[in-house]
């Protein structure tokens, strides 16, 4: 596989909007979800991506709607190497999951990563085919879970001190989460972490610092932890590009 360092990708950013383009990778991605609407596309290669317990195997020209907070992976087939671009946006609109292989469709989305703008955005939503999503019920439990873990991201309380706040067994808890949001308790704590760093890195803080801020425990395990789920190293978020492109 090659190393995170020396794949080549971009991050370009604007108001509510965030283009992240990855040529020629076999980097995987742990199962995650982002707060943000993301459509991605296709270039080059195979990608396999599993979202609601459902397998789509994209392709050149295909296109995916991912709703906010949908947990997800996008990972390379038979370790072949993909290229794909994927817009992360800041919208409150309940679109359904789905794959789009329309190719004027694709088209205009490739005008949009062109010339990345709310405007063009807001044009290629428009053009979308009309679906919603059912929107998220979350049992009573799993929603103090969620709020105590974000309230306190570098110190969160146990799953023992949580599952004993609700007279319930740990084992117990743990399924209920999972039922609910289709992630382990664990794995949001660290999804959660990784999207306050990347909120951070977008801010200008210090690499160094961020890990620290966001919850982890040193530099090894927030390196680590955020290559794992977002298939880039902090220091390539940070500065929108890979070492390809350091002069």
């Amino acid at each position: 596989m090659t190393d995170t360092r020396h794949i080549r990708q971009t991050f370009h950013r604007t108001s509510g909007l965030e283009l992240r383009s990855t040529w020629q990778s076999t980097q995987a991605y742990k199962r995650h979800c982002h707060p943000q609407l993301s459509i991605g596309a296709i270039v080059e290669g195979q990608t396999c991506c599993v979202c609601h317990d459902r397998e789509y195997i994209l392709s050149p020209g295909d296109l995916i709607v991912i709703p906010a907070y949908a947990p997800h992976s996008c990972n390379p087939v038979a370790g072949q190497p993909r290229s794909y671009h994927m817009l992360y946006i800041d919208a409150d609109l309940p679109l359904a999951l789905q794959v789009i292989r329309d190719p004027a469709l694709f088209t205009h989305y490739l005008e949009v990563v062109n010339i990345p703008s709310p405007a063009s955005v807001d044009k290629l939503l428009s053009a979308l085919p009309s679906s919603v999503e059912n929107a998220e019920t979350l049992r009573s439990t799993s929603q103090h879970v969620r709020q105590a873990f974000l309230a306190d991201l570098s110190a969160p309380p146990s799953l023992d001190e949580l599952a004993q706040r609700f007279s319930l067994r740990k084992e117990t808890l743990i399924r209920t989460f999972r039922q609910d949001t289709g992630l382990t308790p664990g794995s949001f704590l660290n999804i959660s972490r990784v999207e306050y760093a990347k909120a951070r890195l977008r801010a200008g803080d210090n690499i160094a610092d961020v890990g620290y801020q966001s919850g982890f425990a040193d530099q090894s395990h927030f390196h680590k932890t955020f290559v794992s789920y977002t298939a880039a190293t902090p220091r390539q978020y940070a500065t929108g590009r890979s070492i390809f492109d350091n002069k």
